[in-house]
């Protein structure tokens, strides 16, 4: 992912959906400045059921679930290898994206994430909150 031509118009807009959202600051000041510049989970594998809107849905921070609260990965210096928490090293992501990228990398099962999303998409089917 190039971060090579910020974009603080489009980051604008991002910025006040994250604030909406209850999204941690550096999420919002890394958007007003144009590193984020969508309101989608930037995860390589995004894992949010279609059926709930995929990589542009998000539940407010303040919501009981948490599965699709917004986050911040840690991108392109992952935390584990030192990367800062810096509105040039933080990409937005799902919660349960980016718990199953770092349980995947780091070899923990992830089962139980896997069944909260299938949870998600059937209860999105059916018309019903989705559960986290």
């Amino acid at each position: 992912m190039a971060r090579l031509d910020l974009d603080p118009e489009r980051g604008q807009a991002v910025a006040i959906g994250l604030t909406l959202l209850g999204a941690k600051r550096i999420l919002i000041r890394a958007a007003e400045l144009g590193y984020i510049t969508e309101l989608a989970c930037a995860m390589q594998e995004c894992r949010c059921p279609e059926e709930l809107g995929g990589r542009t849905y998000f539940e407010p921070a303040t919501a009981e679930r948490e599965a699709w609260r917004p986050t911040v990965e840690h991108y392109p210096i992952p935390k584990r290898h030192g990367g800062r928490e810096t509105v040039d090293n933080v990409i937005l992501a799902h919660r349960l994206c980016n718990r199953i990228d770092y349980s995947f990398t780091a070899g923990r099962s992830h089962r139980r994430d896997l069944e909260t999303i299938a949870r998600s998409r059937e209860e999105a089917i059916r018309g019903g909150a989705p559960e986290s």
